[in-house]
């Protein structure tokens, strides 16, 4: 049974120009390939924020959104959200795009979409891929950015801030 990770490659404008493995993708900073971060909002406006496993091979303990993921090879942007989504929180719930961002780093250059849901039901994420759920106020959340009391991922920092622009855009998309 193959179980190796397979993600398109893309080029800067989103274009799938191929294919590779994880490993492939992770171990060359130049191969584009496609992620999506999940927003999940509480009633009171809260975020949904998980600190990564320590075990996870990126950001091992780093703090990102509620859930974020890659999009496997076969895979829209869509279906890839909807399965984080299941899989590290088991949750189902409506999932609305927000926008795409770009968000390239030393360690690894993804083309990501971000995704906004209002769910304030319960949550039980997948212990191997997450140490801890917690939700935070967005001024709690900037404030952590400033101070690094906690450690976020890259890709959450430039999402986040993607989020915090299109703020009006959340608000009208989640009612």
């Amino acid at each position: 049974m193959n179980t190796k990770e397979y993600f398109y490659v893309v080029d800067e404008d989103d274009n799938v120009i191929g294919a590779a493995s994880r490993e492939e993708c992770h171990s060359n900073a130049k191969l584009i390939h496609r992620s999506v971060y999940i927003f999940l909002v509480n009633s009171r406006g809260e975020i949904l924020i998980q600190r990564r496993s320590v075990n996870k091979d990126l950001y091992p303990g780093f703090y990102t959104a509620s859930a974020t993921g890659h999009v496997n090879y076969g895979e829209d942007y869509d279906i890839a959200a909807k399965r984080e989504l299941r899989e590290e929180l088991r949750v189902d719930a409506p999932l609305r795009r927000l926008c795409k961002v770009k968000s390239f780093s030393d360690v690894e250059r993804e083309i990501s979409m971000i995704y906004v849901c209002r769910y304030d039901g319960p949550i039980r994420f997948d212990r191997n891929e997450i140490d801890e759920v917690v939700f935070m106020s967005i001024d709690n959340i900037e404030r952590s950015l400033k101070t690094g009391d906690k450690k976020f991922a890259y890709g959450f920092k430039v999402a986040f801030k993607e989020f915090l622009r299109h703020r009006s855009l959340v608000d009208s998309r989640l009612d």
